[in-house]
């Protein structure tokens, strides 16, 4: 990669590893707060940069921008490597950062610095410094000040827990998307490195892990990370501030955590470190939620539910459903109780569930009513969406699995268990042994408990075999598990000979086209034709999907090619009465020696379609698909 990536790519590519659902170029223009032109010309460049190390940034039509979620790992590297450096002065740094530089710069300060020292520091003039400094206020919300001394010089106040707080916004923007303390460290601004080093990050981290162990507190991959980047910046600050009274000695979560780190406790501390607990919806013994209350409206709900099993032929467990949603409602009604503004929706969550369980969705709706009646509070649609898929787990009874898997997702406890669910339903010889996330795993002992590791997020385990798949379970990620279930090894590449067998029943004809195919039948038979056609378009999509992952091609390309096969039918009825040129003919032997895996896949589909329909098929008509397949990712990146 040549240089640094620009900040707003920087931003985007960040932005791309942590999402898992496309993301169109409005979302980046409101996020960027640039013009659709601008990102578009960002995203193009940023392709460049990332193909360079094998990573591809894929736009699907009406959805949006993507990468491939078996490249994310690659990504690491990029974002260490592609961090813009910090400017040898701010005459080259663009506003934003130069205020951000100064922030770093104050925050590790303990008394007041003059003017001169600034512009020595950043090598600028006097004059710069004070076009500078007035935007300071407005660009943290006047949540802080960097404020002018009698003295002359430059001192930055606020509130102290402030002041960490938005320090640790800043690190925790800058770690989405890594998961290692090396990298942590790496993307810390310069100015802090001075004052931690990667060990004390390792120790850090690993006392969070151990803490949310001993107390068997589940915590998201982003509430780890705000945790962790709050703690990182405690710790940096305290050089620079005076210690507190001592707090009494308990044992809560806080008091622990905040020992292990300090060794001492500090109310001032203790005070801080809850407050950044609540607002990540990190909740530990709680007991200000009555539990009468919570089984009075639980029995409504199983009520009501036990209605709808008559109404509508469903059949719920009601004590696990009764587990499942006490559980649940314990920590998310103290959270809603107690929070100070309304939580944000997670629109992946409920696009995903609407879609696809709308039923439970609506009997969700009727208890998170009863819910409201009882406590007074307005439910989010991410909350309803949560209850719909504790009904969805509820519903049947559990099927005897063969083998032991754990569930590993970093995005949040519901998604963890619509995955669950969807897991179970596609592969009905698993039995989810357990749904962790990430930063439980350090201390588990796996044993004979659990045969392999199906993770969200990528891990460093070895000592167990881990498939890393997208939150929403495409039907790539579904065949990626299926030949591990088929192999009993993990495998990037099957053998050709073998890949017929890794799919749709070990059928080189998955939908019977030639059983399909009447002899003698006339041709302008419009139902029997649809079949046709339908039957070809699907086993044409099986044989790519067994593609290498260098040849997968967008939607768009592979609608091209499917609509181009549907008009070559015909053609291949007429049949072709002259020999192909000689360029032709050297075309499709280069195709065959420069692309021998992908030619051989075809070369089987053309002969199955051969056979089936009684036609031949042209060389002319075979290098047209190769022209979809090798150049469609070409394409893609040039129209994009």
């Amino acid at each position: 990669m040549n240089g640094k990536l620009k900040p707003r790519q920087y931003e985007i590519l960040k932005i791309l590893v942590t999402s898992s659902a496309p993301l169109d170029i409005t979302f980046f223009r409101d996020e960027l707060k640039k013009s659709e032109r601008t990102v578009w010309y960002d995203i193009n460049e940023l392709k460049k940069i990332c193909a360079e190390k094998n990573v591809e940034i894929r736009h699907r039509s009406k959805w949006g921008f993507y990468i491939p979620v078996e490249q994310k790992p690659r990504c690491s590297e990029i974002i260490i490597a592609g961090r813009p450096e910090k400017d040898a002065g701010f005459l080259k740094s663009i506003e934003d950062e130069r205020i951000l530089n100064l922030f770093f710069y104050f925050y590790v300060k303990k008394r007041d610095v003059t003017a001169e020292l600034l512009a020595r520091e950043f090598y600028i003039s006097r004059s710069t410094l004070m076009r500078i400094v007035p935007r300071f206020d407005e660009y943290f919300d006047n949540r802080i000040h960097l404020s002018s001394l009698k003295t002359g010089g430059y001192e930055l106040q606020g509130d102290e827990f402030t002041i960490r707080h938005i320090l640790a916004e800043r690190l925790a923007q800058y770690f989405k998307g890594s998961y290692t303390a090396e990298d942590w460290y790496l993307l810390l601004p310069d100015p802090l490195k001075k004052y931690i080093n990667l060990q004390r990050i390792i120790t850090i981290s690993n006392e969070i892990k151990r803490v949310n162990e001993q107390y068997n507190v589940w915590i998201s991959n982003s509430g780890f990370l705000n945790l962790l980047s709050y703690c990182i910046a405690g710790d940096i600050r305290k050089y620079f501030c005076s210690p507190g009274d001592s707090a009494d000695d308990s044992q809560g979560y806080a008091e622990t955590l905040l020992k292990r780190l300090n060794k001492k406790i500090d109310k001032t501390e203790l005070g801080y470190l809850k407050s950044v607990l609540m607002e990540n919806e990190i909740i530990v013994n709680i007991q200000e939620i009555e539990e009468q209350r919570v089984n009075s409206s639980l029995q409504k709900i199983l009520e009501f539910l036990k209605t709808q099993e008559e109404k509508d032929d469903y059949k719920f467990d009601m004590t696990s459903l009764f587990d499942d949603l006490y559980g649940h409602l314990k920590s998310s009604l103290f959270l809603f109780l107690n929070a100070k503004e309304k939580k944000e929706e997670n629109y992946i969550v409920i696009r995903e569930v609407k879609e696809n369980y709308l039923d439970f969705y609506r009997m969700a709706e009727e208890c998170s009513n009863i819910l409201k009646q009882d406590f007074s509070i307005d439910f989010t649609e991410t909350e309803i969406c949560y209850i719909a898929v504790y009904l969805y787990k509820n519903c049947k009874n559990q099927l005897n699995r063969k083998k032991n898997v754990l569930l590993v997702c970093g995005t949040g406890k519901g998604l963890s268990n619509l995955l669950a669910i969807r897991l179970g339903n596609v592969f009905p010889m698993l039995n989810i042994a357990g749904q962790v996330s990430p930063y439980q795993l350090s201390n588990m002992n796996f044993g004979k408990a659990v045969d392999f590791v199906i993770s969200t997020i990528p891990l460093n385990i070895t000592s167990i075999p881990v498939l890393k798949i997208s939150q929403i379970l495409p039907m790539e990620d579904i065949k990626r598990i299926q030949e591990f279930l088929d192999y009993g090894k993990l495998v990037d590449e099957i053998p050709l000979q073998e890949k017929n067998r890794a799919s749709f029943n070990s059928k080189d004809d998955p939908f019977e086209i030639a059983g399909t195919v009447q002899q003698k039948t006339a041709f302008n038979n419009l139902t029997y034709a649809a079949n046709i056609i339908s039957k070809l378009i699907l086993t044409l999509l099986e044989y790519t999907s067994k593609f290498p992952e260098n040849y997968r091609m967008s939607q768009d390309v592979l609608l091209g090619m499917v609509i181009h096969m549907s008009m070559a039918v015909p053609r291949w009825f007429q049949g072709s009465d002259h020999d192909a040129p000689p360029e032709i003919a050297e075309e499709y032997i280069r195709i065959a020696n420069e692309h021998r895996v992908i030619y051989e896949i075809m070369e089987q589909f053309f002969k199955l379609v051969e056979n089936s329909l009684q036609v031949s098929i042209s060389i002319e008509e075979k290098i047209a698909f190769f022209l979809y397949i090798i150049g469609g990712n070409e394409d893609e990146s040039t129209n994009d």
